[in-house]
């Protein structure tokens, strides 16, 4: 069973953390751009909004603990 997020596009929870994770999608516009949720009625705002506040730290540690590129922008 899919836990779906945006009953209007049928955007399940695997969706949105993909987006996330994958495509550094941490706000609701990229969630939009990335996934077509929260494009119908926009009653999915709230959950979608709690899953960015999960997830998005996520990403923070994450790039925090990466190792320093090897290569120079100058």
């Amino acid at each position: 069973m899919r836990d779906i997020v945006c009953n209007c596009q049928m955007v399940d929870r695997k969706t949105i953390d993909k987006a996330i994770h994958e495509k550094s999608a941490t706000t609701i516009e990229e969630i939009r751009r990335y996934t077509g949720a929260n494009t119908g009625c926009g009653k999915c705002i709230g959950y979608i909004n709690s899953i960015l506040d999960t997830e998005v730290p996520k990403i923070a540690v994450k790039v925090e603990n990466s190792p320093p590129s090897k290569f120079k922008l100058w």
